[in-house]
């Protein structure tokens, strides 16, 4: 069984209204997360007007990084940078130093809800796709700009990958796992890392931009917990000597 998809749309491209479902949906989690950690309403929810905007600042001026000034679209990665920086300059504003921890931990939870369901967008637009492929269950493209091919449904496999780490950081959050934030962003980054190799974008290529920006997020973070853990137990040794 095939999955056949043709992206010659209408009026209303179904890339556009994942997009937009995707944007609601992390931002919804993350006021809820916020305002149930003590975060005042005004904060979080200024943080909602504020996150669309430097979102989708950094979303385009990653690609045009990326691309040295040659492409114009929208990238994860740079949409995940938007997030922390609206999280982080809503926290400054808050001028309470636990806002940083609170908001920071909101946001990595609420951001894999949103790659998932914004990956479906991908999936019916035709971007992002897979490599080549014409086996089972390969997505079958038609229509005036995609031409017709055959590509591994990679779109598919990102939104389910990152669905299940959503539900997994959410049982962890709800348990009261102190690092549960560390594990989904260190889950996201793996995901991101391994799944990329099947994108017909990495083709020719050793290791994508994409994947070392992974590689080294993830580095910084275990580098992050070595530093406080070394941290903890100096200050521990002291209170006991």
């Amino acid at each position: 069984m095939n999955i056949h998809i043709c992206t010659d749309h209408g009026l209303i491209p179904p890339y556009a209204v994942m997009l937009l479902l995707s944007l609601a949906s992390g931002l919804l989690v993350q006021f809820v997360l916020n305002r149930r950690e003590g975060i005042k309403r005004n904060i979080a929810a200024y943080g909602i007007l504020l996150a669309p905007v430097m979102i989708g600042f950094f979303a385009l001026l990653h690609t045009q990084i990326a691309s040295g000034g040659k492409a114009l679209g929208l990238s994860s990665i740079g949409g995940a940078v938007g997030m922390y920086a609206s999280a982080l300059t809503m926290a400054a504003i808050s001028r309470r130093r636990e806002s940083f921890g609170i908001m920071l931990r909101s946001c990595t939870l609420s951001l894999p809800i949103m790659y998932s369901i914004s990956k479906i967008g991908c999936l019916l637009g035709g971007c992002c796709r897979g490599v080549d492929y014409s086996g089972v269950m390969c997505v079958e493209y038609s229509g005036e700009r995609m031409g017709h091919l055959s590509a591994f449904p990679v779109q598919i496999a990102e939104s389910a990958a990152f669905l299940v780490i959503f539900i997994i950081g959410m049982i962890l959050y709800a348990r009261g796992r102190k690092n549960a934030e560390i594990m989904v962003f260190l889950m996201s980054a793996a995901a991101k890392f391994a799944l990329d190799f099947l994108r017909v974008s990495h083709t020719g290529k050793v290791i994508s931009s994409n994947q070392l920006l992974c590689a080294a997020a993830a580095a910084g973070c275990i580098a992050v917990m070595a530093v406080q853990a070394h941290r903890n137990h100096s200050l521990s040794e002291r209170a006991y000597n």
